[in-house]
């Protein structure tokens, strides 16, 4: 999902934001190219489904991530893509532990409405990050997830959610046991509760395809929430 960078303006997010620098604790790769990187928490609270900006050694280099830690994590983490031309992930590629990153937040509306309700989490390759946050944060949450990947390696986190409600979707090789296609392929087949509140995350096209067919179900806008990740270079 390669897109334009849009210049990113965080005085329109956020007032008087505040800048943290914090070492770094853990920098692991879960799959060829896609790192989970964990650093020390300041005075620092969140919201499940918060994005932080992270800084990069020039202007022009920073990018938004959503946060996977829990609200009560003593650390914060965020999920990335490496992309190697990129021009801020080979910085964060390059972190090991006690190297400092720099950053601005919280920031963002992508949060759960209502604990007590059901909620059905569609996400495609890092989108799954606010998920991860959402499991960690609510373990008695009825969390539906369809997280849509390219290859088997790229399934991580299975083990935050309940199996029979985590659905996984490959769509570049075939997996015996795993669906070979698309999350907006699966949906359809699928049923979930009545009064569910919908969470879309990944690819643009994705967010299009599944809010319209939401919408053909009857599914009211106040209960589909959407959040585009790109692979900002």
């Amino acid at each position: 999902m390669p897109k334009t960078v849009k210049a990113f303006n965080l005085s329109e997010m956020i007032e008087n934001p505040s800048r943290f620098t914090s070492p770094v604790l853990d920098q692991r790769e879960l799959a060829a190219g896609l790192f989970e990187l964990t650093f020390d928490r300041p005075a620092f609270s969140f919201r499940t489904g918060d994005e932080i900006q992270i800084y990069g050694s020039e202007p022009g280099q920073d990018r938004p991530y959503t946060i996977a830690s829990g609200e009560k994590d003593p650390y914060l983490q965020i999920l990335y893509r490496l992309i190697p031309d990129g021009a801020l992930t080979p910085q964060l590629a390059g972190l090991r532990e006690g190297d400092p990153i720099s950053f601005t937040g919280p920031f963002g509306n992508f949060h759960l409405r209502d604990p007590g309700r059901p909620a059905v989490f569609v996400a495609t390759g890092t989108g799954i990050a606010p998920a991860v946050s959402f499991a960690r944060t609510y373990p008695d949450l009825e969390l539906y997830l369809l997280h849509g990947v390219r290859l088997r390696q790229d399934l991580c986190f299975a083990e935050c959610f309940a199996p029979a409600r985590y659905h996984p979707c490959i769509s570049r090789e075939t997996v015996p046991g795993l669906f070979h296609g698309r999350v907006t392929d699966r949906f359809p087949a699928l049923s979930f509760p009545d009064d569910a509140d919908f969470f879309l995350c990944g690819a643009n096209d994705m967010i299009v395809a599944m809010t319209a067919f939401l919408k053909e179900r009857g599914i009211a806008d106040a209960r589909i929430s959407g959040e585009a990740y790109y692979w900002w270079r």
